[in-house]
Order: C-alpha cells, then structure tokens, then sequence
C-alpha cells in the first residue's frame, strides 16, 4: 500500500475522532447518522512534480575569429532574420592572401632547386675523374710491373724501376690518385642525394603550410556566410574593428525550437521518465497561454549545489518544447510541471472516502440506496493524487460511498444522506 495514501487517510481518520462520541449518541437513539456521499465514477488521475528551468536554443551558431582581421563590412543586425548560405559580413583578407602568395612562390622556387641538374653535373663531373684516375692507375701499374721485370733482366737501372714505382704510388694514393678520386665521387653521390632529400622535405613542409592557409582562408569565409536558418541574437563587431577571440563576432538561434534545462531534487527522480508530458508556466508567459512540452532525457549523474537552506542534491533534465512560437525566449525563467502519473479513464474515488483497518486493508463504506443502510468493504487501490485515488478492486461505477467514515460506523447501520 502507497504509504503516502495511509498517511492521508489517517490524517483524516484522526481528525473524525472528535466526532466520535457525537455520533454514538445519535446512533443509541435509533436514528439514521446523516452522511455526505461520492457516486463512484470514471476519469482523470495526474500528478504533477515541479522544476524551475531556463529556456535555452536547441540550435545555435556562435562564430569565432581566432585571427585578428579588420572588419570591411556588417550587413546584419539583431533581431535579422537570415537564410543559411547568405553573406553576413565582408573581412580584409590581403594579408593572408599575401602570405598564400608568397608561401606559393617559396614552393615554386624549392622546386625549380629539386628539378635542377646542377648537382647531376658535380657528380658526372667526379665520376670522369675517377674514370681518369682508374685508367692512370692501371697505367701506372702495369708499368712498374713491367720495369720490374726488365730491372731483373739488367734492362734497365734501379733508378727507372723507382721512378716507375713512385709513379704507381702516386696513381693511388696520391692528391689525384685514384683513392681520392673515388671518395671524391662518393661524396657528390650522397651530396646530390642529401640535398634532393632536403629540397623534397623542404617540399612538403611547404605544402602543408599552403594546404592550412588554404584551409584557414576558406574556414573564414564560410565563418562570413550563415551557418544555418535563423535569428541575429547578437552581434559584437563593428566596421572598422578588429574580430577578437575572445567573444563570439555574431549568433544566430532558431527561435522556434528550443528546449529547457531544469533541475529536479533527487527524491523525485525516480518518478521522472523521458516522454512524460510538462506544463510549462512563467512570469513572461500569460496565464490564458498554454506551453507544453515533455521529458527529453535526463542526466546519468547528479551534481550538489548550494540553496539558502544548505546543500542540495539535484538530476539535470532537457525538456522540449511544443510550438512555442513568439511565447519563450531564451534565457527566461520557467517554472516546469512534470506529468509523473497521467491517467485516463479510470475508477476514482475520494481520498476521504477510505479509511485503513488495523492490518492496513483499505477499507469503504457502500451505500445500499433501497434500504439506506451501509456495508463496510475492502478495496485495493493505485495511483493517487493529492484529491483521489485509482480504485483496482473493490468498487463498481455508479456505487455510492460515505465520505469521512467514523470510526463508530458499522455494518447494517442506517445512514440518511445530506442532499
């Protein structure tokens, strides 16, 4: 049994005590106890938990410059309406066209250098050499073999055979010998390749720069065009100015969809559910308009904040909003009433009219209309209200209930009742 019920019920069932003694009497003199009824009948049943919110844009376009640009022209105010794609405002842009300008050049000169056969001719260059100082080499050589043999033979004097042998040494080692001659041509080698690596790098870093300014160019004019259908909300630069970081240069909101963000406590929380239906009430909204909405999502955390009364646990919610038109405005205050029981057609029956035994069974006193006498009954019960409850068992359509049953009520007992 709802506990909330019982408590209800014995509030009332308390305060009939006071009567209690009245009613005997009139009971022991054999008269009828004058009662007040409810006939049993169908309909609606809601429960409401409120919330206090803020109206807030579903969508909105707030545009940043991070770059200081001078601002040429402003062709929008607040309140504009604009379509998406139309030209907002005009930006001196020649300085980064400049720098696009001057990087497309670097890139064009950096490849004129990669494409260049200057370092192919340094290295054909050292590898003619080392092709001259081989053929000198072997020259070299085979005559001093030969002048060794022809010494043995007593063909020649040793000084020949030293000079032919100072000769192959030269042809090796020596400044344009062959040994220098091939680390020479080695070196164009890996210079011609390290230079082409360079040039390459040097390439994409290039590229890269162009690709982001290109980039960065393009991201500022389209930051030029609207985003999106909607409203001027704002607007913080000037002809003249400079754009800043630091806040938005313009935002643009539809109007006609927004949404809510309010805070429920966290004992009601586990009565609110995505889809159930909201009231919405504020100061800025008349009473004879109806704003509603419903249950968007509700947040997986909940976060403590500090009232007046110390602090309190709280679950953000979003709530949308139906057709709001020119009523809500974003930043308003609203105060939300959310739907958390909302039924239709279903057996209600007062509050007053029920009153617990002592094994907390709910308990009715029924109207027999022919005779005038009453019958205690049991009754199962569901959701409630502050006024009524949902009767499940117990009760039929159309019977007729005593309300605020005393505690000297009883089975059989005659009953007259107040028109």
């Amino acid at each position: 049994m709802n506990k909330k019920i019982i408590g209800i019920i014995m509030g009332i069932a308390a305060a009939a005590l006071i009567a209690v003694g009245v009613i005997r009497a009139m009971g022991s003199g054999g008269s009828a106890v004058s009662v007040e009824v409810f006939k049993i009948d169908k309909g609606d049943l809601s429960s409401y938990i409120s919330a206090d919110g803020v109206i807030e844009e579903v969508e909105k376009s707030e545009v940043y410059f991070d770059t200081p640009l001078k601002v040429a022209k402003v062709m929008i105010e607040e309140g504009q309406r604009v379509k998406k794609g139309e030209r907002l405002l005009e930006l001196d842009m020649d300085a980064l066209g400049s720098q696009l300008e001057t990087l497309k050049i670097n890139r064009s000169t950096q490849q004129i250098s990669l494409d260049s056969k200057a370092l192919d001719a340094e290295v054909q260059r050292a590898e003619n050499n080392l092709k001259a100082a081989e053929r000198y080499y072997n020259d070299a050589k085979k005559t001093y073999e030969d002048n060794k043999a022809l010494y043995e033979a007593h063909a020649i004097s040793k000084a020949e055979l030293d000079m032919s042998e100072k000769a192959f040494i030269d042809a090796e080692s020596g400044i344009s010998g062959l040994k220098n001659a091939r680390l020479a041509y080695n070196a164009a080698i890996e210079s011609r390749s390290n230079t082409k690596k360079s040039t390459e790098e040097s390439i994409k870093v290039t590229d890269i720069q162009i690709a982001d300014l290109e980039k960065k160019i393009n991201d500022i004019n389209a930051l030029c065009l609207a985003s999106m259908d909607g409203v001027i909300a704002s607007v913080s630069i000037q002809e003249g100015a400079f754009t800043s970081s630091m806040q938005p240069a313009y935002k643009i909101i539809d109007p006609e969809k927004l949404q809510i963000r309010a805070r429920i406590n966290e004992y009601d929380v586990k009565s609110v559910a995505p889809g159930q239906d909201v009231r919405i009430t504020g100061d800025a909204i008349d009473k004879g308009i109806e704003v509603t909405g419903s249950v968007k999502s509700i947040s997986p955390v909940a976060v403590t904040t500090m009232t007046a009364n110390g602090n309190e646990t709280v679950v953000e919610i979003l709530i949308s909003v139906d057709g709001a038109g020119n009523v809500l405005k974003p930043g308003l205050n609203v105060t939300c009433d959310i739907a958390v029981i909302d039924k239709s057609g279903i057996l209600l029956a007062p509050m007053e009219a029920i009153t617990p035994d002592k094994d907390d069974n709910m308990m009715v006193f029924v109207v027999d209309e022919d005779t005038n006498r009453i019958t205690q009954r049991t009754v199962s019960v569901g959701i409630n209200s502050d006024m009524n409850v949902e009767i499940l068992e117990g009760l039929s359509e159309g019977e007729i209930v005593v309300l605020d049953p005393q505690p000297s009520y009883s089975d059989g007992m005659s009953v007259k009742i107040k028109k």
